[in-house]
């Protein structure tokens, strides 16, 4: 099931505004998405991905077997600035530098910020299969229960152990 255009709409809008929050159940997750600031002083606004409930760094990288990094926004840099790179060239060589992994090479990063509703909403909506927009009841209910009790040890007190 996915989303219809006056729920994807419904969705954008209530991102538009500073701390706008959508639930979705996406294939089986819980996806919360928020729209809130980017630092501590800043006024930029940024909408933040949030999966089950949190946060992981284990996410943020490509060698990660997490599934939850597709619902991340996916970013390739380079391994070296335009600036080091002609350094480099003018160093080393144009040959060296363009054989060498570590010159021409780049990395990948999955972050959990978005621009704007608009972009995370149509992201969820290409890479998953099943979609659902929940109340917010119904992602109440879902967070906790995906919230695991923690078990109390059991306590042992030292006059009554034999």
């Amino acid at each position: 099931m996915t989303l219809s255009k006056e729920q994807k709409e419904r969705a954008i809008a209530d991102l538009s505004h500073p701390w706008g929050r959508v639930s979705l159940r996406c294939d089986g997750y819980l996806v919360t998405l928020v729209m809130q600031r980017t630092g501590k002083n800043s006024l930029t606004f940024r909408v933040t991905t949030f999966v089950n409930g949190r946060i992981e760094g284990a996410w943020f990288v490509e060698s990660s077997a997490a599934q939850e990094s597709r619902f991340m926004r996916k970013s390739i840099r380079p391994n070296l600035s335009a600036a080091k790179r002609k350094a480099a060239e003018k160093a080393l060589g144009k040959r060296y530098v363009a054989r060498d992994p570590f010159y021409s090479g780049s990395y990948t990063l999955y972050l959990p910020d978005w621009v704007n509703g608009k972009a995370a909403i149509n992201h969820l909506c290409k890479v998953c299969e099943s979609i659902e927009l929940l109340s917010v009841d119904e992602a109440r209910v879902a967070l906790n229960a995906l919230a695991k009790p923690v078990a109390a040890e059991p306590v042992v007190d030292a006059l009554t152990e034999g």
